[in-house]
């Protein structure tokens, strides 16, 4: 088991709970006591509601969020759950420890506490859209950062955001996929941390080069889907796919697996969720084939000793 030092213990906790009502002890997560971690949410949820549980879960993603392939899966699975709720019922509960084990095991043990505040800016700060290209093109993550602190407050910050990052097909298309994602739960998480939940966005769009996207039907990518047994790179081209639609209530969905998330980057659990989403838009698409495929994935995938890859 990985400890970090006391200091940005103390420090993590101490800042969130001067922000916020609620919180799941954060110890076991910090700590990476997966053991403990089942107890303490069954402890919170003696006394507060399954909606309150997400919050705080999705709050330490966030907060333990790097542009690593886990640590941002980690928040992925998070919104997957919650999109899930009703499907998942009683269940609820379970997805949420494996969200939390998830979001622990990805926590990189060196980071420090992120700054919840934005950064003060100078009177002359840009915040046009050729600014954050130029911030994506540098890999110059505080300079995304000053960007999204100038708009933070403006009307068409999402707009300029999900066209930014639809710009982009690197690293399988996941700069729109998490900033589609950070938008709908900035929505959901509510004002307080709103700009460290944004800043996600901004960092995975700064980590990697820009590729261009090369776009593909929806035949086209449930095909390959299908052909490759859901692998990881032809699912995220439906991940992505779904990051274009605006999210809409779906249809309830089959049984959803409770599983260990690292095993396959929470790849099951999400295709359910976009399934979900995308089945009543589309009903000519076979994605009864599209879920058995995420399941014989997730079935021979391992990548959970890769916890901070």
């Amino acid at each position: 088991r990985l400890v970090v030092t006391s200091a940005p213990r103390r420090s993590l906790i101490t800042d969130h709970r001067s922000r916020y009502s609620f919180l799941v002890n954060y110890e076991p997560l910090i700590e990476r006591d997966l053991d403990a971690i089942p107890g303490v949410v069954r402890e919170f949820r003696a006394s507060h509601s399954a909606h309150e549980l997400f919050l705080s879960i999705t709050r330490f993603a966030v907060l333990a969020y790097a542009p690593s392939q886990h640590a941002k899966h980690a928040v992925l699975a998070c919104l997957a759950a919650h999109d899930l709720r009703e499907d998942l019922g009683d269940r609820f509960d379970d997805a949420m420890i494996e969200c939390a084990c998830y979001a622990a095991e990805a926590r990189q043990p060196w980071s420090e506490p992120p700054i919840l505040d934005p950064p003060v800016l100078d009177a002359d700060q840009r915040g046009d859209l050729d600014e954050l290209r130029e911030a994506i093109t540098d890999l110059d993550r505080l300079r995304g950062e000053r960007w999204l602190a100038k708009r933070i407050d403006d009307a068409d910050l999402s707009r300029d955001l999900l066209a930014i990052a639809a710009e982009d097909g690197a690293d399988l298309g996941h700069k729109l996929i998490v900033t589609h994602a950070a938008l709908r739960l900035a929505e959901i998480l509510g004002e307080k941390g709103r700009y460290a939940m944004l800043r996600v966005a901004v960092w995975e769009m700064t980590a990697y080069p820009h590729e261009p996207f090369v776009a593909r039907s929806l035949d086209e990518i449930v095909a390959q889907i299908i052909e490759e047994r859901a692998s990881i790179e032809s699912a995220h081209a439906l991940f992505r796919f779904d990051a274009t639609l605006d999210p809409i209530v779906g249809n309830p969905q089959p049984q959803i697996p409770i599983y260990r998330l690292a095993r396959d980057y929470a790849e099951c659990l999400k295709m359910h969720a976009v399934v979900k989403r995308l089945r009543p838009q589309f009903p000519h698409i076979d994605f009864d084939a599209v879920l058995a495929a995420a399941k014989e994935n997730l079935e021979r995938s391992d990548f959970a000793e890769w916890s901070f890859a």
